[in-house]
């Protein structure tokens, strides 16, 4: 994001607390995803700006819904279900979950996993969808894998953030900038919706006082000012017809 001094961005390298870039942010190259993970994992923080949206729109938008069998395809360190009895996690970069040392963890990839179909009442996908070309494919198996009258719930960087100039980047342990292979998709409930899963809700994550603290302790309080009311993530919970 702009406004980073050479200060900062050392700070920002070692805390990691920012992913998304601006377009004046200097981005050294873009790496796939595959790359990017097995660059990033060895200082991977478990919390940032973006992952604290997340898991605050999961928060409002699961409570009360079951989760006696849990599903997180993508589950990088495995951080979001380490307290959630019984969930199982799976996610494409071995490096991410060896670093998390999470149990019940599996390597796959979401557009062909390796479980049994109707198998989980809760299946999440947070925050992975743009970094595949296509999502159909992806949203075929999580609607496999999840049980009848089950849920799907899936985050994606926020359209209104690509258009803002924003990128998907991380900084590794040099204080390198690299971006991640991002595609954007804007048509998540089609995609749900030919893969037999309807909308339930629908929700935005939006720049704003719950993460003021990451920006006051990253990259300052005139990017946030420029960034305040911006959409970073959007979230969609879906659920599987009933048989």
């Amino acid at each position: 994001m702009d406004g980073v001094t050479s200060r900062i961005k050392h700070k920002l390298a070692r805390i990691g607390r920012i992913p998304f870039a601006s377009r004046r942010r200097a981005v050294v190259r873009e790496l796939d995803a595959r790359s990017a993970y097995r660059l990033w994992a060895p200082t991977y923080v478990t919390e940032t700006a973006t992952s604290f949206l997340d898991d605050e729109l999961a928060r409002k938008m699961l409570g009360g819904l079951p989760f006696e069998q849990l599903l997180d395809a993508g589950c990088g360190t495995g951080r979001r279900i380490a307290r959630i009895p019984g969930a199982v996690g799976m996610d494409a970069s071995p490096e991410m979950l060896a670093t998390g040392g999470a149990r019940h963890v599996v390597v796959g990839d979401v557009r062909e996993m390796p479980f049994d179909s109707d198998r989980f009442d809760m299946v999440w996908c947070r925050l992975v969808l743009g970094h595949l070309p296509d999502a159909f494919p992806a949203y075929r198996e999580l609607a496999r894998v999840c049980k009848p009258g089950g849920y799907v719930f899936v985050t994606d960087f926020h359209p209104d953030a690509a258009a803002a100039g924003q990128q998907r980047t991380f900084t590794d342990h040099e204080g390198t900038v690299h971006g991640i292979e991002h595609y954007l998709h804007a048509n998540h409930k089609d995609l749900a919706a030919q893969s037999g899963l309807s909308l339930v809700a629908q929700r935005d994550g939006a720049v704003g006082p719950s993460i003021l603290d990451f920006y006051a302790r990253g990259i300052g309080m005139k990017a946030y000012k420029r960034d305040l009311g911006l959409n970073l993530i959007a979230a969609y919970l879906f659920r599987k017809a009933e048989r």
